[in-house]
């Protein structure tokens, strides 16, 4: 009886060290979900396979910098400490291991572009991804000052012609990021680094926001509306993007006057998805 009740005994903290175990390895390799993320990242394609030398990117970013005014650089002590910031990635993808993010079909429909820009996509042998993520929230912009600063000096050393911003779904030209940077000393503003998107069915449609991500906030997503109702609630959407970008918060609500009316917008956050837009025109008393 006693040899009996100490094998049970044995088995039961056998059975329980397995149990811990098991625990403790899908703890371990369960997937980490971050309470905030902010996560911007351009791809730079250039014609050769090698990556611009640091040293010589840091110098057009700073002291040799095209975009200067007054004697002072965009890219000053703050927005350089990026370059040792561990949040801050860097990387050389050839296009000889990964043709897939090469093809413009993959681009999504909306994504506006030209046959100049589908020529040197096409010709295009590697991309330089510039990315930054930080699971702290964020007390300023400046790694978007950066970003775009080195996307351009990338582009520059390495002959390239187009840049990617991956959160904006935006595709520029190496021109139209130069004429970016030549009339925006500070490059961080809304306008530069999200978009608003129309995204239509057979009856109705609904506005989707893109780049907030880039400073930690979800991206909002209206519910559907009639198409006739597409100008005013693109309008509203692009309003509360601006207050939201500029205030660096997600509220739970807003309004706007637009249109001889005034509409309260509704902010209903879902865990690793949207932010839901409630759009409602406030009666007058």
């Amino acid at each position: 009886m006693a040899f009996w009740c100490g094998t049970l005994t044995a088995a039961l903290v056998l059975l329980a060290i397995v149990f811990g175990l098991i625990i403790g390895y899908s703890a371990a390799t369960r997937k980490h979900k971050p309470t905030f993320l902010a996560l911007a990242e351009y791809w730079v394609y250039l014609p050769g396979e090698t990556m611009p030398n640091q040293d010589e990117l840091m110098t057009l970013m700073v002291r040799d910098n095209p975009y200067h005014r007054g004697g002072v650089s965009p890219i000053g002590q703050s927005e350089g400490l990026v370059f040792s910031d561990v949040r801050l990635h860097m990387a050389l993808v050839l296009r000889s291991k990964n043709t897939h993010i090469f093809r413009p079909d993959q681009f999504a429909e909306h994504i506006p572009h030209d046959d100049k820009l589908l020529e040197s996509l096409m010709a295009a042998k590697s991309l330089v991804k510039i990315r930054y993520a930080s699971e702290i929230p964020l007390s300023n912009k400046r790694h978007l000052q950066f970003l775009l600063h080195a996307a351009d000096a990338t582009a520059e050393l390495g002959h390239g012609e187009v840049i990617f911003d991956l959160k904006a779904e935006q595709l520029l030209s190496r021109s139209r990021l130069r004429q970016m940077l030549k009339e925006n000393f500070n490059a961080t503003g809304y306008d530069l680094h999200t978009e608003v998107l129309w995204k239509q069915s057979i009856e109705v449609g609904h506005v989707e926001s893109r780049g907030l991500v880039k400073i930690g906030i979800e991206e909002l997503q209206s519910g559907d509306v009639d198409i006739d109702q597409r100008v005013i609630t693109t309008h509203l959407m692009e309003e509360a993007v601006q207050t939201i970008w500029n205030s660096n918060s997600l509220p739970d609500m807003l309004e706007f006057s637009q249109f001889e009316d005034t509409f309260r917008l509704e902010f209903e956050r879902i865990k690793d998805k949207m932010t839901i837009v409630r759009i409602l025109r406030v009666q007058s008393a």
